[in-house]
């Protein structure tokens, strides 16, 4: 792909690693990217810190990823396959005695998990969710997948009244658990995530029981 360099102002193509050594550069740009993009946000994060934090040059940087944009993209798509496949995974595995309250258990340990490694991200997600038009299309993709484990936990636990309403529900369920395990990172309060689970599972046990 031939990227504008802000180097040379030259037009230029980055390149793929291909060489254990190449690859082994990229993984410590896109760590080095991820510890200060949480640490710093986005505003304060430039590609110069970022190279000078991994341990190569400017240069070296800009052959990978156009710019920091790019680079943030493929941060947070690290970033949320950690959240989803570990869900994905739960939902795979589900036996066929599961219980709707034990499996948002689950679900909810293992977002927090995530979320509490490097909370910044979270912070810079939300942020260019909402005030970047070409981001918004970035997070398609992932939104989706978010809205699917909602369906599955509608089709194995709801009741039909819940399930005419399924893609509401969908939303709504992805929603609240999204913003329950998002308290005291992205979202200040005074509620720990651990209360605002509870009532977050409590609300979902209660809305599928509903007859």
């Amino acid at each position: 792909m031939f990227i504008f360099n802000p180097i040379n102002n030259v037009m230029k193509k980055t390149r793929k690693p291909q060489q254990k050594r190449s690859k082994q550069k990229v993984d410590r740009i896109i760590k080095s990217a991820r510890k200060l993009f949480s640490e710093k946000g986005y505003a304060k994060t430039t590609m110069s810190l970022i190279a000078r934090e991994a341990g190569v040059s400017i240069g070296t940087a800009y052959a990978y990823f156009a710019d920091k944009d790019e680079l943030l993209q493929e941060v947070l798509r690290q970033h949320i396959e950690e959240i989803l496949c570990p869900a994905e995974k739960i939902m795979d595995e589900l036996s066929a005695n599961a219980n709707i309250e034990k499996t948002l258990k689950k679900l909810i340990s293992c977002f927090i998990k995530v979320h509490k490694i490097e909370p910044g991200l979270q912070n810079i997600f939300f942020e260019k969710r909402i005030t970047d038009n070409e981001f918004k299309t970035f997070v398609v993709e992932y939104r989706e997948r978010g809205r699917q484990i909602g369906r599955r936990l509608i089709e194995r636990f709801a009741n039909r009244k819940v399930k005419r309403s399924k893609e509401a529900a969908a939303q709504v369920i992805v929603g609240l658990l999204d913003f329950c395990t998002h308290i005291g990172t992205a979202f200040p309060s005074e509620i720990t995530i651990e209360q605002a689970c509870k009532i977050g599972v409590e609300m979902i046990v209660s809305y599928f029981k509903d007859e």
